[in-house]
This record gives structure tokens, C-alpha cells and sequence, in this order.
């Protein structure tokens, strides 16, 4: 998959387990941080608010990652509805890609009901990753 986005994002000594292992948990975080970064980037985070929640994220883990590797991220936003989107991931130390993952986000509203894309971003992203709009 190509990625126009990525970011590194350090590891931290909480991060491993007692083996020095990345524990799994951690790479949710890890795609959280660089997803802020690729919003942030976008200039779509007005006032550090994110309008959207997580819904799904499913992750494929290819090979450990262990403390002391740097760490990078690269994301993508693959799909645009009315409501979520979607996005892709791959967490990555040099040359070797330790997982991947995907994860459907939603915009919600204060009462944390789903609510439809903003025009705005819409056309950001679009803009930004070269979609094809139907």
C-alpha cells in the first residue's frame, strides 16, 4: 500500500514487556499518535479537538518489535462514507514492517452520536491522498 504520511513515534521503557518485546496492546497507541499527527498535519484539528471516535481496528502482527528500534508510522485514510471513514497503517523500524493494520473511525456529536463527515475534511483528504471522487 502507498502511504503519503508517516511519522516517527518513540518507544517508551512502559511500552515492552519483561522480554523487551513491544507489548500488543501498545501498537493501538502507537497508530493513535500518529493518526493525531496525520490530522494535525492536515490542519483538521482545531483547537486539538477530534471530532471522531474509534469503531474497528483490526492488526496483523509480522514480526516483534523490541526497545531501543525506532519507530515509525505510516498512515493512510483509504475510504470516505457519510458518517466513518477508514484508514490504514503500517508501524515500521527501518525496513522491516513489524505490523499493519486498518480501523473504521467515526464522527460523533456532543452526545456521542454519529454525525456526518464535515465538507471541510472531507475535501482535505480527498485533496491530500488523491482519491477519485465518484
Amino acid at each position: 500500500m502507498f502511504y503519503r504520511f508517516d511519522t516517527a513515534v518513540p518507544l517508551r521503557w512502559v511500552d515492552v514487556d519483561s522480554a523487551g518485546v513491544i507489548n500488543n496492546a501498545v501498537y493501538l497507541s502507537l497508530m493513535e499518535q500518529a493518526r493525531y499527527a496525520y490530522f494535525a498535519h492536515l490542519g483538521l484539528l482545531e483547537g486539538h479537538d477530534v471530532p471522531f471516535v474509534l469503531a474497528e481496528s483490526t492488526l496483523k502482527f509480522l514480526r516483534p518489535g523490541r526497545l531501543g528500534m525506532e519507530i515509525e508510522v505510516a498512515v493512510t485514510t483509504t475510504k470516505l462514507g457519510s458518517t466513518s471513514f477508514q484508514m490504514s497503517y503500517e508501524v515500521r523500524s527501518g525496513d522491516h514492517v513489524l505490523c499493519t493494520a486498518t480501523a473504521a473511525l467515526v464522527f460523533v456529536d456532543e452526545q456521542m452520536k454519529p454525525t456526518a463527515l464535515p465538507d471541510n475534511f472531507r475535501e482535505v483528504v480527498i485533496q491530500f491522498e488523491q482519491m477519485d471522487v465518484e
